[in-house]
């Protein structure tokens, strides 16, 4: 799975090795913020003493999630200059060890540090796995390994927020023991031989592609994606926040549906991401009118429903809109990025996007707050979500019918 620069095209996909190895990264990111959610009752309690712990104790799931942000755009540009594969290794050894440093670990703030230096290496790790899935596959085999890496997230986000609440209960620290996961990935890494990369992964910026000018980035495009990206995350990522909420409010009963709930909304996340094969035929615009419309319809159901299984109906819409969008995104960006701008621009695009999953919970509680109740607050997610399928419509037909779409790229063009 190395890096080495060759020529475009030169050399074929990669093979399935490869793209199961690439589609755990993503995973990794999940396990490492859900592994710390059920288990925040027990830090305020073990760590009461701690100066500010009810404001600083939270900050231990969100703290990879904001290291994940602010080190992609650096993590992009250093993978171009010492290639991606490498980048990758090292990162992932990074990640297996401080990953696990809180089964040992009594101090909070060294805690929350060993969770921010984890945040750091998945951020190196997210930008290298998306930018060599660019570089190994191209065409249909691109497309289906990125959905798997959608898929695979959403599954892991299933099977560890089961696994790591049931440690929970038994010690705080063992559920940063699913984490040790970074060792035998990173084995798997070191020991899989070399493999030449169809594209150049490291070159320098500005250098001409088979004896030609370097090709133009197509900024209108990539500032749709990254548009597209920032809206879905604020607008369909929120109503899984607050599904306790809901059941609450409707006195349906909170913690056991509340779980169950949250469980079929990841299993539609899988199946969002894997059926993208559904939609296969659509423009990658018109598969996020998709994903926008089945996130709005399921909201509205969870929002108005005053009973358990048309809630559940509509949980399972909201996932499959959410495990739509990250694959949708991921295609298109590596489709109308250049290689020999591919780290900088997934790095760039990896902050945007983890930013947005930061601030969506907030600014989702602070629709809440200032609403009637939790479900009324549904009410302006479902109105974004259709405006967003009708602007995206009304840009993609603008773009086609343009005197200057060309004819393979005019039904993406915004």
């Amino acid at each position: 799975m190395a890096d080495a620069p060759t020529s475009l095209d030169s050399a074929p996909d990669a093979g399935w090795v490869q793209g199961v190895l690439l589609a755990i990264i993503p995973a990794m990111v999940v396990m490492t913020v859900i592994t710390a959610i059920p288990i925040i009752p027990r830090l305020l309690v073990v760590f009461a003493d701690t100066p500010n712990a009810k404001a600083l104790i939270p900050m231990a799931v969100v703290a990879p999630t904001l290291a994940i942000a602010f080190s992609s755009i650096a993590a992009g540009m250093l993978g171009e200059r010492i290639g991606r594969r490498r980048l990758l290794e090292i990162s992932t050894a990074l990640f297996a060890v401080t990953a696990i440093l809180p089964f040992w670990l009594s101090s909070f703030p060294l805690i929350l540090l060993s969770r921010a230096a984890a945040g750091v290496a998945l951020g190196a790790m997210t930008t290298s796995s998306v930018g060599l899935t660019g570089d190994y596959f191209s065409g249909a085999a691109r497309q289906r390994w990125l959905a798997i890496q959608g898929g695979a997230a959403a599954a892991a986000g299933v099977v560890t927020s089961a696994i790591a609440g049931a440690l929970g209960d038994i010690s705080w620290r063992l559920p940063f023991l699913l984490l040790a996961v970074g060792f035998p990935l990173l084995a798997a890494l070191l020991l899989l031989p070399p493999r030449r990369a169809a594209v150049p992964a490291h070159a320098g910026h500005g250098e001409e592609v088979e004896g030609g000018a370097a090709e133009p980035l197509p900024w209108m495009t990539l500032a749709a994606i990254f548009a597209l990206g920032i809206f879905g995350s604020l607008i369909i990522f929120p109503p899984a926040y607050e599904l306790g909420l809901v059941f609450q409010e409707k006195k349906l009963g909170a913690a056991t549906l509340t779980g169950l709930a949250t469980a079929v909304l990841a299993a539609g996340g899988v199946a969002g991401a894997m059926g993208l094969r559904i939609v296969g035929r659509l423009s990658a615009p018109g598969k996020m009118a998709v994903a926008f419309g089945m996130g709005g319809v399921g909201t509205l159901m969870v929002s108005v429903s005053g009973q358990i299984a048309p809630i559940m109906i509509g949980a399972a819409a909201v996932g499959v809109g959410q495990g739509m969008i990250g694959p949708i995104l991921s295609i298109w960006l590596l489709d109308r990025t250049p290689a020999l701008e591919r780290g900088r621009i997934v790095g760039l695009y990896s902050t945007v996007f983890f930013l947005a999953q930061f601030a969506a919970p907030v600014i989702a509680g602070w629709i809440a707050a200032r609403s009637a109740s939790t479900a009324s607050s549904m009410f302006y997610y479902e109105i974004a979500s259709a405006a967003a399928v009708v602007l995206i419509a009304a840009m993609s037909i603008r773009g086609a019918s343009g005197p200057s779409a060309s004819p393979g790229r005019a039904a993406e063009t915004f």
